[in-house]
């Protein structure tokens, strides 16, 4: 198990929050202490799923809820969007880094369930 501040998906997920809190800055006060806040809190979150999920032997309730709030995320910066509150190359930037934590996260979710289908002995190494 490694680090959870070493793996690229929780370097991904912090530089989402850095993209959150600088779009959030610019937004209208009703918008920034709503809209902006729940994207700030959901990138906290997605932050706060990573170690859960890397320690957790049972990864998969972790990793769905992260991808959950990835979607939020999603949803919300697409709506700024939609509502002209940031940019087009803004919103092309936080996209770009939801769809990354999406896909590792993906790919995590996958090994764990393929190392669950291996049988016994070989995922502890023993031999045959």
């Amino acid at each position: 198990m490694a680090l959870h501040s070493n793996l690229p998906i929780y370097k991904a997920a912090y530089d989402l929050l850095g993209i959150s809190t600088d779009l959030v800055r610019n937004l209208p006060r009703d918008i920034k202490s709503s809209l902006g806040g729940k994207i700030r809190d959901e990138c906290i979150e997605i932050l706060v799923l990573i170690p859960r999920a890397n320690a957790a032997d049972d990864k998969s309730p972790h990793i769905g809820e992260m991808l959950e709030r990835v979607q939020v995320v999603e949803f919300l910066m697409r709506l700024l969007r939609d509502k002209r509150f940031i940019s087009v190359k803004q919103y092309a930037r936080g996209a770009q880094v939801t769809t990354a934590i999406g896909k590792q996260a993906n790919g995590w979710r996958r090994a764990m369930q393929a190392s669950h289908s291996r049988p016994l002995r070989e995922r502890h190494g023993a031999r045959a």
